[in-house]
């Protein structure tokens, strides 16, 4: 009975090593095929590649032990030589810096997202400035906001001798934050639109000036939408003139005021510059642009064109 259990062991190991021979000549072509379309390994390599003892003793195999990590080329962040990268860190030839590759990567992935911003930011800018002359506006351009002087003495000439409109509505002087606020406001931008339509002297001194200010408060409502709709959703919009006289004046009161809703004109209506001593003068100034200022105290054969002006805050 032994013997018998004996062969029959032998018999099925014979069997065993049999099929598992042909296993590997039927399915190894197909393996060694892929390989190749691969292009990961020689299969000369994967056929007779040997072990072998590195340094230390222990077993290697040569194909794992291939250079397949070409070398880079980094400036030293301290120095600024150029040196010769394979590892994750190495010492500079010429200051023995340590440079580590990976925060390199990470400051140039840094410094990519940083230049793709500002181009998109550059772009934006620039369309925007466009679509403010298809709107109608005689010149734009961008300025950085620290060039933007906001003046407690002119905000409160809306007050003494008191302006027409002064508390009216909601986006007038006392219900406004004022210059403080509106200095500390400036701190979160960088970048700002400076909007101005030239008019003749003797419109501005009628009655249809009210409608070149409605078309001022229009154009800078649309560029600020516009810039929130391309990314910068905290753009902000501020105009010459009062929203209550020029889109409310047949209503008694404003609705914010009133406590009876919402602005009746969201779309349109922006605060007035004015209320933030927002010196316009230099503002002009800052874009380039010249500024006729109109009073009803000059006669209009003295100054030709006049100019209002609107702003937007972009970010």
């Amino acid at each position: 009975m032994t013997h018998l259990f004996y062969c029959s062991i032998c018999y099925l190991l014979q069997f065993f090593r049999a099929w598992s021979g042909a296993l590997q000549v039927s399915f190894y072509p197909q393996i060694l095929q892929k390989t190749q379309k691969k292009g990961t390994m020689d299969p000369k390599n994967l056929l007779f590649s040997q072990p072998s003892l590195s340094r230390k003793g222990k077993l290697s195999n040569p194909v794992n032990n291939y250079e397949s990590v070409t070398p880079e080329i980094y400036s030293c962040p301290d120095c600024g030589n150029e040196v010769e990268l394979r590892s994750d860190e190495r010492e500079c030839s010429n200051c023995n810096a340590v440079i580590n590759i990976i925060n390199l990567r990470l400051g140039n992935e840094r410094d990519n997202d940083s230049m793709r911003q500002e181009k998109n930011t550059e772009s934006t800018l620039k369309e925007l400035v466009q679509l403010s002359a298809r709107l109608g506006a005689s010149d734009a351009a961008v300025i950085f906001t620290n060039s933007i002087s906001a003046e407690d003495d002119l905000a409160n000439l809306c007050r003494e001798p008191q302006c027409e409109n002064y508390g009216l509505s909601a986006s007038c002087p006392p219900h406004v934050s004022g210059p403080s606020a509106f200095r500390k406001l400036l701190n979160n931008y960088k970048h700002a639109i400076v909007i101005k339509i030239d008019v003749p002297s003797e419109i501005l001194l009628s009655n249809q000036r009210s409608e070149i200010f409605r078309l001022l408060h229009g154009i800078v409502a649309a560029i600020e939408q516009s810039a929130v709709e391309n990314g910068f959703s905290d753009s902000k919009a501020y105009a010459g003139g009062s929203c209550k006289k020029l889109f409310c004046h047949n209503h008694a009161d404003c609705r914010v005021l009133a406590r009876e809703g919402e602005c009746r004109n969201p779309g349109l209506a922006r605060p007035s510059m004015s209320g933030f001593g927002i010196n316009v003068s230099k503002l002009m100034k800052a874009a380039g642009m010249s500024y006729g200022m109109i009073t009803h105290e000059l006669e209009e054969t003295k100054i030709s064109m006049g100019t209002v002006c609107g702003l937007v805050l972009i970010g």
